[in-house]
Parts: C-alpha cells; sequence; structure tokens
C-alpha cells in the first residue's frame, strides 16, 4: 500500500506573485519615503544638518572615482580647484626658496598674530588631469570621514561657524582671554581668617582651607587641624650607612600643648623599637617606667630625642636631613575594624609626616 502523500504548506506561486504585486517590499517603501521628503535633499540639510543622510552612508559609495566622471565638465572644473595639487598627473615637487616658511616669516611682523591663513581657492590644474586614484588614497578618505564626524557633530551649522568666527576675532583683538587658573582658585577658596582655624581636615577641604606654604608648618600646626592626633604612632626609621646602623622606634602622641604650641609624645628607652602592649590599646593606662616623654615642637626635635635615647650614634656623626620624611603617622581606621595581633595595637599607615603635611596644606 502506497504511502499518503505528505502536504505541503508553501503558497501557491499565483498568490506568491499576487502579494508581490500588491504589497511594496520595506526598502521599496523607504527609498519613496525619501524620495517624497523634500527636507533630506536641501543642500542646507545634505551639508549642514547632523541629520543629514551623509552621516549614516559610507563616503566612499558617494565619492568616488565613477560619480566623478559622472559629473558634467562645468562641476569637475569648480570641484578640482579644492582638490590638492598632489592629486593631478602634472604635479612636480619642487624646492622653491623664496616660498620656504623661514623667508616668508622675515617678512611679517613678530607681534602679528594668525589664527587661520587665508587660503587660495584658485588652481591652475585642469579638471581632466585629476587621478582618479586619489578617490581611494588614505589620506582623502580620512579626509571624508573627518567631513562626515564634523557634519554630525553640527560643527558645519551656521550658528556654530559664528562662534568660532566670534572665537576668533576675540582672541586677535585681545577682548576674548580666560582668567588665570591661579586667580580663579584663590577667588573660590578665599576664606575668612576664622574659617581658617577649623580643626576638622575634612571641613577644612569642603569649605577650602586658606592658602598657606607647606614649609611654614609647624608639626603643631598639623595637630591643631587633626592631621595628627592624640593615640596616633609616628614611626621613625633611619638607615645610617657610613655607620652601617638602622635606628626604628615607634613614639605615641601623649598629649598636644595648646599654650606651648608642642607635643607631648611617649616613647622607650634604649634601642627598643616598639612600645608596650599596655600602650597600644584605646584609652591607655598611664605609662610607667621605663617609658621616657618629652615635648617637642618640629621633627627634627623629636628625631634629635630620638636618637640620644638610642645612644648609638653620635651627634657629631648625625648627618643633615629631612626628619619630615622618615617619621610616618599610624592611626586607627575611621570604621574601627582593625586587627589588634600586631606591634602597632592595628594601626595603618597614613603617610610620613612630609606627605600629610603637602596634601593639607597644599597651594596648588
Amino acid at each position: 500500500m502506497s504511502a499518503r502523500p505528505k502536504r505541503t504548506i508553501r503558497k501557491p506561486v499565483r498568490l506568491i506573485e499576487l502579494l508581490e504585486d500588491s504589497t511594496p517590499s520595506r526598502s521599496k517603501r523607504k527609498a519613496d519615503k525619501v524620495t517624497t521628503n523634500n527636507d533630506t535633499l536641501d543642500p542646507d540639510v545634505l551639508l549642514k544638518s547632523p541629520k543629514s543622510m551623509l552621516t549614516t552612508m559610507d563616503i566612499s559609495d558617494i565619492i568616488n572615482s565613477t560619480s566623478w566622471e559622472l559629473l558634467s565638465s562645468e562641476s569637475r572644473t569648480h570641484l578640482s580647484k579644492l582638490l590638492p595639487p598632489t592629486a593631478f598627473s602634472d604635479f612636480k615637487t619642487v624646492l622653491d626658496d623664496a616660498g620656504h616658511p623661514s623667508r616668508a616669516a622675515k617678512e611679517l611682523d613678530p607681534n602679528s598674530m594668525v589664527v587661520d591663513a587665508p587660503q587660495s581657492s584658485s588652481s591652475s590644474h585642469s579638471a581632466d588631469q585629476v587621478l582618479l586614484s586619489v578617490f581611494t588614497d588614505p589620506h582623502f578618505l580620512a579626509a571624508a570621514h573627518t567631513f562626515q564626524d564634523h557634519l554630525y557633530s553640527g560643527w558645519l551649522k551656521d550658528d556654530f561657524k559664528a562662534k568660532v568666527t566670534k572665537y576668533e576675532e576675540g582672541i586677535v583683538d585681545g577682548t576674548l582671554a580666560a582668567p588665570w587658573k591661579d586667580e580663579e582658585w584663590e577667588r573660590e577658596h578665599r576664606l575668612d581668617e576664622n574659617d581658617a582655624s577649623t580643626s576638622s581636615p575634612a571641613k577644612a577641604r569642603k569649605t577650602g582651607a586658606k592658602t598657606v606654604n607647606p614649609a611654614d608648618i609647624r608639626i603643631y600646626d598639623l595637630a591643631k587641624h587633626s592631621v595628627i592626633r592624640v593615640g596616633d604612632i609616628l614611626s621613625y626609621k633611619r638607615n645610617f650607612t657610613v655607620l652601617d646602623i638602622t635606628v626604628e622606634k615607634d613614639v605615641m602622641v601623649h598629649a598636644i600643648n595648646t599654650q606651648g604650641r608642642s607635643l607631648t609624645v611617649l616613647l622607650e628607652s634604649g634601642t627598643t623599637q616598639h612600645l608596650p602592649p599596655y600602650l597600644l590599646m584605646p584609652d591607655p593606662p598611664d605609662a610607667v617606667a621605663p617609658m621616657q616623654s618629652m615635648d617637642i615642637t618640629s621633627p627634627s626635635m623629636l628625631e634629635t630625642g630620638i636618637l640620644d635615647l638610642d645612644g648609638r650614634v653620635e651627634r657629631a656623626k648625625r648627618p643633615n636631613g629631612n626628619a619630615w620624611k622618615i617619621l610616618t603617622v599610624y592611626r586607627w581606621r575611621e570604621d574601627g575594624v582593625s586587627s589588634m595581633d600586631d606591634n602597632r595595637g592595628g594601626r595603618e599607615s597614613h603617610g610620613t609626616l612630609h606627605y600629610l603635611r603637602n596634601s593639607h596644606f597644599s597651594d596648588a
């Protein structure tokens, strides 16, 4: 018994032809819509508006050797004036000393300003001598794509060109000038003396601290602006190469003295580097012997006291150096989450005194 033939779902040929004749294709409908819209073919829209069709087309499909040959002789003569001299077959490289920029510069006023030198729109080359390979040259295609970018960005619109002209005229006659950045910064960050004495560094940065020279800042000023706080550890480390000795010692800020404009610090005697564990906890008890206490007014004074207690480097053998760069500030994190099992009670490095001073009081 023969198998039953399967039905096909393909439409009859007559129905397909009928549908094709009655329903236009999508591309045809789009083409009809373009042809019926006269605004899209307006030269001002095509060559100036960001909504021009030229911004969505491949420029090489429009400007090529085939379209060039389809133009009339008058159009080619007019367009050939816009091409560079190298686009013509009779172009020859000539070194003309009279036309060299070094000679032309001597004839110009050295105080004059040339924004855009006017270019000649005339050309002595014939349109019949245009090299057709110029339309596939990478430089020509790059210029064509740049034209599309400028067209899409709106830089060819009349109002934008008017702004450019106004800017060029203002630069030439000196009426257009931007204020100096230093003057702008001082105007935006100008404060009264009372506002500059805020104790919070975050508030000082938010309101704009008064401009000062970082070199004039004392260590008490850092404490006054909470750059250094009670409970912070100042870690000292310096390598004396000649003696082959490295001195390391941790110092805790115990108090800030307003009247004496100084800091009271605690440190161990001798060569002991780290502080005892009972001083590393929050709200530590009073220090007991052999802990030492000293009042300092500068990092160099602190360095001298550390080296005197260490005793390994004589004063005559201590070279001059910047103590701001060898003292690092260690502090607990703001969120209070830290590990207490290290030699500084979980404090983290905030940078050297030199870095913190320049960052907080920088005038740049």
